[in-house]
């Protein structure tokens, strides 16, 4: 693993930033690729179709727990070896998921895949300390970039291996990818070593009191909750509305709707870029706005394909143009406890998503998909609606000053 040199990071910087994205994208796309193929696991598993929620939830369970757990540790070991190890392990989570014989054993599988997921945390941790201060909102929109091409390819490649083979010969396949990140990672990956003195212990129980003493920490986590709660729930419960009338897709035209979130991908670097520019909340206010519509639009036109992928594309770019700026925020406030700043918003973010995978397919059966598209606008109107008093509050306390 090589040590990190400021020459050697100008010398190589482009590639290193470019494996960093593709690593993060790989780590992220396990917690959806099975996602298109929930009516087939229902069916192997002779499981209820709202069931699969669990299946959804527990890969976001996983990965909360393992930011609780395994994020914190970048503040005190070297993220880049925690990477190494944390592929190795998904490889194991992906093979037991492959082969479980019940519905239990699977979604004990996809909780160990959604805990060694969050190496696409360390890895933007590891992007945002090797960019200028002046760089970092874009570094942040490139591995984020990565992030969005993961979640993207993951449904179509999922999907189509699923339609193709079966689900199981699809999670084989991604934990073979997994194998040959640990490879890869081990060799491309600067070996970063960092100042805290913390122990595990002190360092689990440091994460409340950092929610207590920063107050953007508070807003940013409270406003990320609303819109990956809305994220999580669409995304499960489009896949099994899209499914039945009047669409009617199969597995792999359903996993084909994830390249409609592909405008998401194209938003994240400039995205990055006006963060930098014009701050993080006006970004997020616009992103918010974006996801409105798109929702709207998805709630109105159901029976329209066209207006379901342009609804999608609105959704997903509002999406990740308001993650991009809330991260670069967050990891902006407090360097020595980068990690666990990041820990504690990606584990309420999480939280919140988890929430959203499993109600989803509840709401859908009871209420139906307008049910599930009204709670989905109470809630970013909400996260709107907080994120324009805090921007007023803000103006004030500076005029005052």
């Amino acid at each position: 693993m090589n040590t990190v040199c400021q020459p050697e990071l100008e010398k190589h910087g482009s590639g290193l930033t470019a494996f960093i994205a593709l690593a993060a994208g790989m780590a992220i796309a396990n917690n959806y690729a099975l996602q298109p193929a929930l009516p087939d696991v229902a069916r192997t598993l002779h499981i209820p179709l709202a069931s699969t929620g669990w299946i959804a939830g527990c890969l976001q369970i996983g990965y909360m727990l393992g930011i609780v757990l395994l994020v914190p540790l970048g503040d005190r070991l070297s993220a880049s070896r925690l990477v190494v190890w944390q592929f190795g392990l998904l490889a194991v989570a992906l093979f037991w998921a492959a082969v479980s014989p019940t519905f239990l054993s699977l979604l004990l599988a996809c909780v160990w895949v959604g805990a060694m997921a969050t190496n696409a945390v360390h890895l933007q941790t590891i992007a945002f300390r090797i960019a200028e201060p002046q760089q970092r909102g874009r570094m942040v929109g490139t591995v984020a970039a990565g992030i969005s091409a993961g979640i993207l390819l993951s449904r179509f490649v999922g999907g189509s291996l699923a339609q193709a083979s079966s689900w199981r010969m699809m999670l084989t396949g991604f934990g073979l990818c997994a194998l040959i990140f640990t490879a890869l990672s081990l060799r491309l990956l600067p070996d970063q070593r960092e100042r805290s003195s913390q122990g595990y212990a002190a360092l689990l129980t440091s994460l409340p009191t950092l929610l207590r003493k920063h107050a953007l920490l508070r807003e940013g986590a409270l406003v990320g909750a609303c819109w990956f709660f809305v994220f999580s729930m669409l995304w499960v419960t489009l896949m099994l509305q899209v499914s039945t009338a009047p669409l009617h897709l199969n597995t792999t035209q359903a996993g084909l709707l994830g390249f409609a979130g592909g405008a998401g991908l194209l938003a994240t670097r400039p995205a990055g870029r006006l963060a930098d520019r014009f701050g993080a909340r006006p970004l997020i206010l616009s992103g918010l706005f974006l996801v409105m519509a798109g929702v709207a639009m998805l709630g109105l036109w159901p029976q329209s394909l066209p207006l379901t992928i342009a609804g999608i594309v609105l959704f997903d770019v509002g999406c990740f143009a308001a993650q991009v700026a809330n991260q670069t925020r967050l990891m902006a406030i407090d360097a020595e406890a980068r990690s666990r700043i990041y820990s504690v918003y990606m584990f309420i973010y999480y939280a919140a998503g988890a929430a959203g995978s499993i109600m989803g397919p509840l709401v859908l059966s009871r209420w139906g998909w307008t049910g599930v598209t009204v709670l989905c606008l109470v809630l970013t109107m909400g996260g709107a609606a907080w994120t324009v008093r805090m921007h007023r509050h803000s103006e004030l306390l500076q005029k005052q000053g």
